[in-house]
C-alpha cells in the first residue's frame, strides 16, 4: 500500500475504508433497477469515481490527489447537497415531501462528514509536486 500520500497513517486507513465502502455501495446501487435514465447515469458515475479513487490508493501517479478530491467533492459534497436542495425546493414551492425526513437528515450528515473529511484531507495530504525554493 502507498501510505506516503498522507502524513497520518490512521487517516490513510480511514480514508481507504471510506472509499472502499463507497465502492461496494456503488456496486450494490448499480445492481438495483431504476426507471429514470438520469439516476442510472449518476449511479454509474458515482461507481466510476469510487473505483478510480480506490484504484489510486494502489498506484502512484501525478493524479492521485486530484482523483481523491474529485471523490470528496462529487460523492461527498455535491451529491448530498443536490439532494438536500432539491427536496427543500420541492417542500417550499410545492408543499410535497418527496422523501422522508430521515433521508434528509441522512444526507445532511453525509454532507457534514464530507466537509470534515475534506478538512482532514487538506490537513494530512502530502503534495509531492511542490518544488523547494532555491
Amino acid at each position: 500500500m502507498r501510505t506516503e500520500f498522507f502524513k497520518s497513517r490512521i487517516f490513510f486507513y480511514i480514508f481507504l475504508a471510506i472509499v472502499s465502502l463507497d465502492f461496494v455501495n456503488g456496486l450494490l446501487l448499480v445492481s438495483k433497477p431504476t426507471e429514470i435514465a438520469g439516476i442510472l447515469v449518476l449511479k454509474w458515475l458515482k461507481l466510476l469515481i469510487s473505483f478510480s479513487a480506490f484504484l489510486m490508493f494502489f498506484l502512484k501517479t501525478n493524479y492521485n490527489h486530484q482523483i481523491f478530491k474529485i471523490f470528496i467533492y462529487f460523492v461527498g459534497i455535491l451529491m448530498p447537497l443536490y439532494i438536500l436542495l432539491y427536496h427543500i425546493k420541492e417542500l417550499v414551492f410545492y408543499g410535497i415531501h418527496p422523501i422522508s425526513a430521515e433521508k434528509l437528515i441522512e444526507n445532511g450528515f453525509n454532507l457534514f462528514f464530507a466537509i470534515i473529511l475534506l478538512i482532514f484531507y487538506n490537513k494530512y495530504k502530502i503534495d509531492n509536486n511542490v518544488q523547494p525554493n532555491p
